[in-house]
């Protein structure tokens, strides 16, 4: 007990943020808004074309800026929406949305970025059991092609049957073979409070926290909703985990200045992990 207490205080997190915050902004302007607060990493949000992935030249540019800013590059979202979903019903739909999948962990390991956060579903009608059937399917088949500097994770769901669908997903996937990516504000729409932090802390591999109101996915700066940060805290203290990702803001236009819901949520992660950035 001892030796836990000495490793929990000792702990020191480095803290990013994703480009999901607004995606009205180019990125190359949310990286210098980023650099003005002691951010230590960025994940880049869902759209390909925010983050010019697929065009070289730019691309190269903004590994550049990344950094130039002191930054590095943590994870990256793969697309979520119609045609990347992989419990799509449709076999064909599935094996499209696999083969995106596959050709976007390539590039993120051409380009030394380690960590591939999916969504295991999109919104579906039906049981979740057949979705659950889905996903699995179409995780089995992108794992075997999977590089192996790539850790592919999967990110809870709002709804209960999101949460059961990434439940038994992690349980069917091992921690060897499938990491998990905790969304605070996706579980506080889900039923009991931390649920599944609770359960699957010790298989974190990175995280997307923000706040909300229990009602709707508002992906609010920490505080300005009903989450009880201390409390998660204590199961984050316990886990693997030493980068904190922030995944704050929808991509939709902010209603004040980037800069300021930035420097708010840098304040918040202060207070809550007791350390200056």
């Amino acid at each position: 007990m001892i030796m836990e207490y000495i490793r929990k205080m000792q702990k020191n997190y480095k803290f990013g943020i994703s480009t999901t915050v607004d995606m009205t902004v180019d990125i190359f302007t949310q990286l210098d808004i980023f650099s003005r607060f002691r951010l230590d990493f960025i994940s880049l949000c869902a759209r390909p074309e925010h983050s010019h992935i697929y065009d070289s030249e730019t691309f190269a540019d903004v590994l550049k800026r990344v950094a130039d800013c002191g930054f590095f590059i943590e994870s990256a979202h793969f697309p979520f929406w119609e045609g990347y979903d992989p419990a799509a019903r449709e076999l064909s739909d599935r094996e499209k949305a696999v083969g995106e999948l596959k050709k976007y962990m390539a590039w993120m390991s051409a380009n030394k970025i380690p960590i591939v956060i999916i969504h295991p579903h999109y919104y579906f009608e039906g049981s979740k059991e057949a979705c659950f059937e889905r996903a699995a399917g179409s995780i089995e088949k992108a794992l075997a092609e999977k590089p192996d500097d790539i850790r592919l994770v999967i990110e809870n769901l709002p709804t209960a049957a999101g949460s059961w669908i990434c439940e038994n997903l992690l349980e069917t996937f091992d921690n060897s073979r499938v990491g998990f990516c905790y969304d605070s504000s996706h579980e506080n729409m889900s039923g009991e409070p931390f649920h599944l932090l609770k359960k699957y802390y010790n298989r974190l591999t990175t995280t997307h926290l923000s706040d909300n109101h229990g009602e709707s996915d508002e992906h609010l700066v920490p505080g300005d909703g009903t989450i009880d940060w201390r409390r998660m805290r204590e199961f984050l203290d316990k886990s693997p985990l030493e980068n904190i990702l922030f995944e704050v803001g929808t991509g939709k236009k902010l209603a004040e200045p980037v800069a300021d819901f930035v420097r708010r949520t840098a304040e918040a992660v202060g207070l809550i992990f007791e350390q200056n950035i």
